[in-house]
C-alpha cells in the first residue's frame, strides 16, 4: 500500500472518530439526555438529519483536504490518480459534497421512518443511529474528498 492510500485510511479514521463525537455532542445539545425523541416535525429527529449531514460532509471535506494539500506540498504524502473530479476551491468542494449529502440524508431518513411508521424513538436508539450516521458520512465523504485532493497534483 502506498503513502497516499495510507494517508487516506488514516485521515478517514480520524474524520470518522471526530464526526462521531461531534454528532453525539450535537445530539445531546438538541435532544437532551434520556428523553424519548420525537421523529416528525421541524427541529425534530428526521429534520435534524439535514443539518447533521451538511455539517459532517462540509467538515469532512474542508479540514482533511486542507491538511492533505499541506502534506502534499511538504512531500509527506504522494499524489495518486483518480477519475473523481471535484472543484479545486475547498469551500466550493465542501459545498458540492455537503448539499447533496444533506438532501439525501434528510430524504432517506424521512423515507425510512415513514415506512417504519415510527413517531417517537427511545433516546438510546436515536443516539446510536445519529452516531452511526455521523461515522458513515465521514467515511464516504472524507474518502471522496481526499481522493480528489490527492489527484490534484498528479503529473
Amino acid at each position: 500500500m502506498n503513502s497516499a492510500d495510507l494517508h487516506i485510511r488514516r485521515e478517514v479514521a480520524v474524520s470518522m472518530a471526530i464526526n462521531t463525537v461531534f454528532s453525539g455532542a450535537f445530539f445531546l445539545a438538541v435532544f437532551g439526555l434520556g428523553r424519548p425523541v420525537p421523529v416528525w416535525g421541524l427541529g425534530h429527529y428526521v429534520f435534524d438529519f439535514g443539518p447533521q449531514a451538511f455539517a459532517v460532509a462540509f467538515m469532512s471535506t474542508l479540514v482533511p483536504s486542507a491538511l492533505s494539500r499541506k502534506a502534499l506540498r511538504a512531500g509527506r504524502v504522494a499524489s495518486r490518480p483518480s477519475s473523481l473530479r471535484l472543484p479545486t476551491h475547498l469551500l466550493l468542494r465542501a459545498l458540492v459534497l455537503a448539499a447533496p449529502a444533506a438532501v439525501v440524508a434528510l430524504a432517506g431518513a424521512a423515507a425510512a421512518f415513514a415506512v417504519l411508521g415510527v413517531a417517537v424513538l427511545g433516546w438510546g436508539v436515536a443516539l446510536a443511529i445519529k452516531l452511526a450516521v455521523g461515522a458513515g458520512l465521514a467515511l464516504v465523504i472524507t474518502n471522496l474528498a481526499l481522493r480528489a485532493t490527492l489527484a490534484e497534483h498528479v503529473a
